[in-house]
């Protein structure tokens, strides 16, 4: 227009006149293209996991509709198939995925019925949640919905020969989507979201701490491995003791503590703990208290030392003086005070006498030998 009409003639301001004149023109303004797209103005990205959601429906596609459901700080989708739309099925889902989730700071959806009614926005406004509706007929405004739409059905698409059906073939997408870095955070969106990466098939191929930790310990067990240790209850057996001289004591199994430990009746009063490797099977009787008298002198006098044994260290005899015996074989003299003074005992009160003593018999302070 502006080349036709300088052939023809011309005047101050001639090009600025012809714009005018076709901006005034009313076929012309409503079929002109689409402007040159404004400066991007991206989504400020949120420091917290879950905090903005961005949604949107996917299809018809396969025969259903799927919800979308993409956080904006971890990149991580999640897709729901459903049969109906209806505002009261989409709260539904929502409500189920924030059972999950938790409850997003802010929702980003376009102008569905579904986003606009004034049940789903009771909805929000009960649990505290922000709408930010986009612009109508502006996809772009919710890029991160829309961008993973395309890449959903992309996935679906190629799946079609592989065996399963959507349920499978969604939940395999879904894996690898989740545990793949993505383009904008360089990190898997699963562990923005959760803190860790999910395992999958390809960690088989990567050495694992734990599994070599353990494959250790059974090889050490193995090499280890003796005849099983195993004691019942009421079995004699000898354990090993550290409190005094001697190195095994006598014993009975009382109770089994834990796989490899004992409970060992070493006395009518004192059970002690041990473990498999320090009893060994016996057939020793439990230890008893007992009294140790020497053998008499040539002087004809006899000394008589109370010891005590080792089952029984805390039974004393205090040692009495030494006893004068007569010519006469049947009677011996004493002095007039007790020879033996017993404190009190730890163990029943019956008298139990060694059979070295079988021979004496006690009558109050005097002391007679049966011949």
């Amino acid at each position: 227009m502006k080349t036709l009409a300088r052939s023809f003639c011309w005047w101050p301001g001639i090009d600025q006149d012809i714009e005018i004149v076709a901006k005034r023109c009313q076929g012309c303004q409503q079929n002109q293209n689409a402007p040159k797209g404004a400066p991007l103005n991206a989504w400020e990205w949120p420091t917290k996991a879950w905090e903005r959601v961005h949604i949107d429906f996917a299809g018809p596609f396969l025969g259903a509709m799927f919800l979308i459901m993409v956080g904006s700080h971890s990149k991580l989708p999640d897709v729901v198939k459903m049969t109906t739309t209806t505002s009261a099925h989409t709260i539904d889902v929502l409500r189920t995925v924030f059972s999950r989730n938790g409850l997003p700071a802010t929702i980003v959806s376009d102008n569905g019925p579904q986003f606009t009614s004034r049940e789903f926005e009771d909805f929000l406004s009960a649990n505290g949640i922000k709408h930010i509706k986009t612009t109508p007929y502006h996809p772009s405004s919710n890029g991160l919905a829309e961008r993973f739409v395309q890449t959903f059905k992309q996935a679906m698409k190629c799946s079609r020969n592989e065996s399963g059906g959507i349920k499978k073939k969604l939940a395999n997408f879904l894996l690898a989507y989740r545990s793949t870095p993505h383009c904008t955070t360089n990190e898997t969106p699963a562990k923005l979201m959760m803190g860790r990466e999910l395992r999958t098939k390809m960690d088989l191929l990567r050495p694992n701490v734990e599994s070599h930790v353990k494959q250790k310990q059974e090889n050490m067990c193995v090499q280890r491995r003796t005849h099983d240790r195993d004691f019942e209850l009421g079995q004699s057996v000898m354990m090993r003791d550290y409190r005094g001289k001697d190195k095994w004591i006598a014993g009975t199994i009382a109770q089994r503590t834990g796989p490899v430990s004992y409970r060992v009746q070493v006395d009518p009063t004192t059970q002690l703990r041990r473990h498999a490797d320090q009893i060994v099977e016996s057939q020793v009787p439990m230890t008893k208290p007992s009294i140790e008298i020497p053998e008499s002198n040539t002087s004809g006098s006899t000394n008589i030392d109370h010891d005590v044994s080792s089952a029984a260290q805390d039974f004393h005899v205090s040692k009495p003086k030494e006893l004068e015996i007569s010519k006469s074989p049947k009677t011996v003299r004493t002095p007039s005070k007790p020879t033996a003074v017993l404190p009190e005992k730890r163990y029943p009160v019956r008298n139990r006498k060694p059979k070295i003593m079988e021979d004496f018999v006690y009558h109050g302070s005097s002391t007679k030998i049966k011949t």
